[in-house]
C-alpha cells in the first residue's frame, strides 16, 4: 500500500515538471527554477530531471536549461495519426442522423470556403445534393460561420474584403450585419443558414475545435425549409453545438 502511493507520488511530481517545462516553452527552466517552482530540493529535483532526460522526456541545452524532449513529440504523433478528424467525427456524424432524420456534414475550411469531407444523407427521399468534395462559401453558410465566428477579427474583415456577393434574397451581405451575426453565433455555440446559400434548404452548424483551441472544422444539420424550420434549427442547434463539442474533445480540445 506504502509503495502503491509512493509510485502515485513520484509519477505526480514527474507530471509536474512536465507542466512547468512546458509553460516555459522554448527557453525551459535551470534546475534551480524546477527546484524552487516546485518546492522540491536540488537534489530531488536533478534526480527527476536526470531521468526524465535519459528518457528523452525532456532535454538539456547548452545553457544547461531544461526542456520538453522529442519523445513527447513521438508520443503525441502515435495519438494523433489514429485521430483525423473524419474518423473521429464518424460515430457522433450517425449518431447526429439518426436523431434527426436529417443530412449530417462534416467539413473544414479551405481559404474563404469550406469543403465538404463526410456526409450522412438523411433517410428521407428528399436529400441533400451535396458531395463530399463540394465547397461552399463561409459567409453564408451555417458550417461557414461556425467556424468563421472562431477566426480572428482581421481574418474576418479580410474574407469580408473579398466580397459577400447575395446568393439569395436571405444571404446577409452587409458587414456590420455579418459581424453582428457572428457574435450571436459565438455567444449561442451555433450558427444558422436561414436560405442564405440556397433557397428552400436551411441548416444549423457548429465549431469543432483542436488541443490547441483552435477552430479546425463544423458539423452541420440540412434539410428542406418544409421540414428544417426556424423554429426546429434552433432546437436542433444544442444537439449539433453538443455533437460538435464531443468531437472536439477527442481532438483534445480542453474545455
Amino acid at each position: 500500500m506504502t509503495s502503491r502511493h509512493s509510485t502515485s507520488t513520484t509519477v505526480a511530481k514527474a507530471f509536474a515538471i512536465l507542466d512547468m517545462l512546458a509553460s516555459n516553452g522554448e527557453n525551459g527552466a535551470s534546475l534551480t527554477e524546477v527546484s524552487s517552482h516546485l518546492g522540491m530540493s536540488k537534489s530531488t529535483a536533478h534526480r527527476y530531471l536526470t531521468t526524465l532526460e535519459e528518457l528523452a522526456v525532456v532535454e538539456r541545452d547548452e545553457k544547461d536549461h531544461f526542456r520538453l524532449g522529442l519523445k513527447l513529440i513521438e508520443l503525441t504523433g502515435a495519438i494523433l495519426s489514429d485521430h483525423d478528424l473524419r474518423k473521429v467525427s464518424e460515430s457522433f456524424l450517425n449518431e447526429v442522423a439518426a436523431q434527426t432524420q436529417e443530412t449530417v456534414h462534416l467539413a473544414v475550411p479551405s481559404l474563404n470556403e469550406v469543403v465538404y469531407i463526410a456526409k450522412v444523407d438523411s433517410s428521407h427521399s428528399i436529400r441533400m445534393a451535396s458531395r463530399i468534395g463540394g465547397r461552399m462559401p463561409m459567409y453564408c453558410t451555417a458550417l461557414g460561420k461556425a467556424i468563421l465566428a472562431h477566426y480572428p477579427l482581421d481574418r474576418v474583415e479580410e474574407i469580408i474584403r473579398e466580397g459577400t456577393p447575395a446568393q439569395t434574397l436571405y444571404t446577409l451581405t452587409s458587414p456590420q450585419t455579418l459581424l453582428a451575426e457572428l457574435e450571436r453565433v459565438r455567444a449561442q455555440g451555433f450558427a444558422t443558414d436561414d436560405q442564405e446559400n440556397e433557397i428552400g434548404v436551411r441548416c444549423v452548424g457548429a465549431p469543432i475545435f483542436d488541443y490547441t483551441t483552435k477552430v479546425i472544422g463544423a458539423i452541420s444539420v440540412s434539410g428542406p425549409a418544409n421540414r428544417l424550420t426556424k423554429g426546429r434549427c434552433l432546437e436542433l442547434g444544442p444537439l449539433v453545438r453538443d455533437a460538435a463539442l464531443k468531437v472536439s474533445r477527442r481532438m483534445g480540445y480542453p474545455r
